[in-house]
């Protein structure tokens, strides 16, 4: 079996070198002392073959690793000797775009959310942060970096020379050899190196290994060497799928199917069920629209602890115990959104501490559109139409960014839309997430055909027509009730607001004639029409009366016909165009719409 073995650089010929310049007479034996003090070489067993993928990473450094000397050196090393591991393991090799200087504010553990504020990764794989080096030396790779499944940022504790060196004792030559410097160098380059490749491996989904030789320990150990061939299969999947642009949310659904593909012993099992919740959870946050970064795994149990509590209405608890874990994740999007749904449930979109609470959703995720959804839909709840809409538009201008679940969310928008009758601005969500051929688009065609609001209206501004479409139906339901008098001074008042208007005119058609004033619904009619041609309920009308007049009944079956084909929901025309049908007597007509009926209502069609 070939071994593609890699190393921080030619130690053993340095140190030869080295040791022949000294003259010493047993220069093989004090070569192999020397080469026993090395850290473990990283080794890629059955190497890939043909070009790698090239992986831009941009790379921040904050004042304190950027005071220690050489530090640009010592990284680009480090990334060199990633990459000699990197390309015959997975095909991958790391591009440096550039270097920039990190204005860093914030506590080290939570550097990886201010990384993510300050650069979003446009143009790059991945960005990595250099984060100044602890006081004392860890192993704990928690300590040492962060990541997140499927994130883009990563952070890199810098190496901290005097702890370091003393946590090596007994691993290091004697203070007096000249090798030791090189020894110390080696360390360095390869625990940098080894914490760089795990968090890199997180943000592929890669998942916590048992065996401490492994790299994705949750503890570093110079004796690591490489990754469990389960995590090899994660890496070469995720690496290859975001590289050729794979969304999130595909990706989490490879890795899931991967993971479960097959049970493996060698992964930590607490790590192996956080990871597959996490990746699950991307899937269901692209469902939704999410954009932000997830709840981390160490907090997954408590999240949904958290959010039982809200859907069973013990909303103090569940704000008590979220408070509680915001303490100890006070950028997490996630949880400050959870925080503002349960506030707009109670106290209430109109409470300050409520507002106050999705403002700071929007501030940690700037881009992401759910907590503008969240407020548009309860600001309808409470009657605040215009507050509602100026949320809306903000959730459209992040929706139109998103990578994955965009189609959901704009459905999601498109939905409080239509539920206020604005068909106007439903329109265009839906030319500008591209669904004219949705159900969502058809549905609104045929509302606007059923109220005599054609596309365009002037008789109403497009943030009147929800209130011009109620007026409609208050009018409507006023005549089904049989309240003639109140729906005739339901109709004036809509007529004086909107002159003109078909939709309301056809209603004054079905006023006259349930009241029997035929000639005065004929002309209503006829004026409804005028306006406009596809007003589906005045078609309908008019097709009826039509059907009462003698010689009229081609002219009736045309109507109806035509209200059938603008509003293919109205099932009276259909109705009542079979029974024009049977009387008629044309049967192959009359079995052709029952055919069509039973396919468009899922029940027969009785004239």
């Amino acid at each position: 079996m070939y071994v593609a073995a890699v190393h921080t650089r030619p130690l053993v010929v340095l140190l030869t070198i080295a040791l022949a310049a000294c003259g010493g007479s047993n220069l093989a034996e004090r070569r192999v002392a020397a080469t026993r003090f090395l850290p473990s070489p990283l080794e890629a067993t059955r190497p890939v073959e043909g070009e790698p993928h090239v992986a831009k990473v941009r790379i921040y450094a904050d004042a304190a690793v950027r005071a220690l000397p050489r530090w640009k050196e010592d990284i680009t090393e480090q990334i060199d000797y990633a990459n000699q591991f990197l390309q015959p393991l997975i095909g991958v090799k790391l591009a440096v775009e550039s270097f920039k200087d990190w204005t860093r504010t914030s506590a080290p553990d939570d550097a990886l959310r201010e990384l993510a504020q300050t650069d979003k990764g446009d143009g790059v794989t991945w960005v990595i942060g250099y984060v100044a080096p602890a006081d004392t030396a860890s192993t704990a790779m928690s300590a040492l970096g962060d990541a997140q499944p499927l994130g883009r940022h990563v952070t890199v504790r810098a190496w901290a020379e005097k702890p370091e060196v003393t946590a090596l004792a007994g691993r290091l030559p004697d203070p007096k050899d000249p090798e030791r410097d090189e020894v110390i160098g080696a360390h360095r380059r390869h625990k940098q190196t080894v914490v760089l490749l795990h968090m890199l491996a997180t943000t592929l989904g890669a998942i916590a290994e048992v065996d401490p030789a492994w790299i994705q320990n949750i503890s570093y150990s110079p004796n690591q060497g490489s990754f469990s061939n389960r995590n090899r299969e994660l890496l070469t999947l995720a690496s290859t799928g975001r590289l050729t642009g794979d969304t999130d949310q595909l990706l989490a659904r490879k890795l899931v199917e991967a993971i479960e593909r097959a049970d493996w012993g060698g992964w930590v099992p607490a790590v192996h069920d956080q990871v597959l919740a996490t990746l699950k959870s991307v899937i269901d946050a692209g469902k939704a629209g999410k954009t932000f970064a997830g709840v981390p795994t160490a907090a997954l149990d408590e999240f949904r602890r958290i959010s039982e509590l809200a859907k069973r209405g013990q909303i103090a608890d569940a704000l008590t115990e979220l408070d509680n874990l915001l303490t100890a994740y006070p950028g997490n999007a996630t949880m400050h959104e959870l925080k503002c749904e349960i506030m707009l449930a109670k106290p209430g979109v109109t409470d300050k501490g409520t507002r106050a609470a999705c403002n700071r959703v929007a501030e940690l995720a700037p881009g992401d559109p759910t907590v503008h959804l969240a407020l548009g839909e309860a600001l309808v709840r409470a009657g605040d139409i215009a507050g509602a809409r100026e949320e809306l538009v903000l959730a459209e201008d992040r929706i139109a960014n998103l990578t994955s679940g965009a189609a959901e969310a704009w459905h999601r928008v498109i939905a409080v839309y239509n539920s206020l009758g604005a068909l106007s601005w439903s329109d265009d969500a839906i030319a500008r997430a591209k669904l004219e051929g949705d159900p969502a688009a058809a549905a609104i065609a045929q509302t606007r055909a059923r109220y005599g609001i054609p596309r365009g209206a002037r008789f109403v501004a497009p943030g009147q027509e929800a209130e011009l479409l109620g007026a409609i139906r208050t009018g409507l339901n006023l005549i089904y009730a049989n309240k003639f008098g109140e729906a005739e001074r339901a109709l004036a008042a809509a007529d004086k607001k909107w002159p003109g208007a078909p939709g309301i005119t056809a209603a004054r058609c079905d006023l006259a004639f349930r009241m029997g004033q035929l000639d005065a619904a004929r002309a209503a009619c006829t004026r409804a029409l005028a306006a406009d041609p596809d007003e589906s309920w005045a078609l309908y009308l008019m097709g009826t009366l039509l059907l009462r007049q003698p010689g009229s009944t081609t002219a009736g079956i045309a109507k109806l016909k035509r209200a059938i084909e603008v509003d293919p929901g109205l099932a009276q025309a259909w109705r009542t165009l079979a029974k024009a049908y049977d009387r008629s007597h044309d049967k192959a007509a009359l079995a052709e719409l029952a055919r069509a009926y039973q396919e468009k209502f899922g029940q027969s069609l009785a004239p």
